[in-house]
């Protein structure tokens, strides 16, 4: 039997992803774009109740758990939308194929909804291009890739590319001007060439860490980029235990504060810089052209 309570604690990257629906982060909450109707701002609202997520839309004045987001979204009806939820909560990625669909009914020719990586390649989309120039990001590093990715909902595909990279565990992490999503499971990144592990950065964001690379561009340097603070766990103190000095220039907020007073308390051994800046965080500071301290 399924646990419909269970399902409403599925984490909210997970599901949103698993929808195709586009999101950002606004302090305790997530904003997601309805782009089941055409919506060009966002308007589901999303928080974490007691361990439970609650969403509403303000577009129509909608609202309730993941189920009835899921039966909203992609038009199923309350056993569908269970159904549905419990496949992402045991979602397997063929990482032959990269193919992170979820496994929605296949009956009467329909096909499954999720997202699919078509191609990995170097960037070379022109709008592509000109994001990154928009965020002060001139330097390519071989590490970013340009991401061809579908979207499958309601039996139609929709085709998009965005910039990327990979995360220890084989998913990826995506952007462009549009959408701020995963695709498979949420984890830290590392870039390493420092074989002497002389230095590493580590940045919370994949903005922040084009932003060490530009800076840095060939010189000798590891970067981690935790992808969210809550990917901040012990493998990671870890691998930084192993490098002889450390630099963080992690987010100016609660979850990147906490993150760095973990790393300063439970890393005796090597020595900590900070990166000082007064933006919110380090690539938002290289775009205001902010005198960055150490």
């Amino acid at each position: 039997m399924i646990d419909t309570e269970k399902l409403k604690t599925i984490e909210a990257e997970t599901v949103l992803n698993a929808l195709g629906l586009p999101y950002e982060k606004t302090g305790d909450r997530l904003m997601a774009l309805a782009v089941y109707r055409d919506e060009n701002t966002a308007s589901i609202s999303i928080q974490n109740r007691n361990g439970k997520w609650l969403w509403k839309d303000f577009g129509n004045e909608t609202g309730g758990s993941w189920i009835d987001l899921v039966m909203s979204a992609l038009n199923l009806n309350y056993i569908e939308a269970i159904r549905f939820l419990n496949n992402i909560e045991n979602a397997e990625i063929d990482n032959d194929k990269k193919n992170f669909s979820f496994g929605r009914q296949k009956e009467k020719g329909l096909k499954p909804n999720g997202i699919e990586i078509t191609a990995v390649t170097e960037i070379k989309d022109h709008e592509l291009i000109d994001y990154l120039h928009s965020r002060a990001i001139h330097f390519i590093p071989d590490w970013l890739k340009q991401i061809n990715y579908s979207v499958i909902k309601n039996n139609k595909t929709y085709l998009n590319s965005a910039i990327g990279i990979q995360n220890s565990v084989g998913g990826y992490t995506l952007r462009n001007k549009k959408i701020k999503m995963n695709i498979g499971k949420s984890a830290y990144s590392l870039f390493s060439k420092d074989f002497q592990k002389q230095l590493v950065f580590v940045v919370e964001g994949v903005f922040d860490g084009l932003s060490v690379a530009e800076k840095m561009k060939d010189r000798l340097c590891d970067l981690i980029i935790l992808n969210s603070a809550n990917n901040l766990n012990g493998f990671v103190l870890e691998i930084l235990s192993n490098y002889k000095n450390i630099i963080l220039a992690l987010d100016n907020d609660e979850g990147g504060k906490e993150a760095e007073n973990k790393i300063i308390r439970q890393i005796k051994s090597v020595p900590i810089y900070k990166l000082n800046f007064k933006a919110k965080d380090l690539n938002e500071a290289f775009v205001l052209k902010e005198n960055i301290g150490v």
